[in-house]
């Protein structure tokens, strides 16, 4: 035979779980962990974003104190223009106060062709002797017409001399130019 219970049946209370000290002190010492992580967390973050602050403003500081001495560095600069100003009038009136020969020198050094090497130059009264040695007698003839067309030198120029060379190093034309230097009129 089978049977049914019908009735209520009364349920006893249940004690909660016991909870040992154990974990208790666990727990305890998680929570205790969680809170200081909470409190110096953003103890941390300040201390970072503090520093973060500090070096933009030495940053600041520098470009101000850069910025402060533009008034000096402009007064250097005039100086320096003012300096060099000075510098290019004396080099102008050097220039002008300067005699013949260099003038004479100039024109030569303006005129030689590069494949024209000059020995020796001299005065003999009025006219002025040039020698010197050229790879071929094109280079002689560039010299002619260089002297001829600078204004410095009257034409004709007259060349003295002029003989083919072999020499160990090299075979070449040694010629002696003459002519007469005049400073163009201003």
């Amino acid at each position: 035979m089978i049977r049914i219970n019908l009735l209520e049946v009364e349920s006893r209370p249940q004690a909660p779980p016991r909870v040992d000290r154990r974990m208790r002190a666990a727990l305890t010492g998680a929570v205790a962990v969680a809170a200081a992580g909470l409190v110096l967390w953003p103890v941390r973050s300040v201390r970072s974003e503090s520093g973060r602050l500090e070096q933009r403003l030495r940053a600041a500081d520098r470009e101000l104190a850069a910025s402060a001495d533009v008034p000096g560095q402009q007064e250097a600069a005039a100086r320096r223009i003012a300096d060099l100003s000075r510098r290019v009038a004396l080099t102008a009136a050097l220039q002008a106060a300067r005699g013949a020969p260099a003038r004479l020198l100039d024109e030569l050094g303006r005129v030689l062709p590069d494949d024209v090497r000059l020995i020796e130059f001299r005065q003999q009264g009025d006219d002025v002797v040039i020698v010197g040695r050229a790879v071929g007698m094109p280079g002689v003839s560039d010299m002619v017409t260089g002297l001829e067309s600078s204004g410095y030198f009257l034409p004709p120029v007259d060349i003295v001399e002029s003989r083919r060379e072999v020499q160990a190093e090299a075979a070449g034309v040694r010629f002696e130019l003459r002519v007469r230097f005049r400073l163009p009129s201003s």
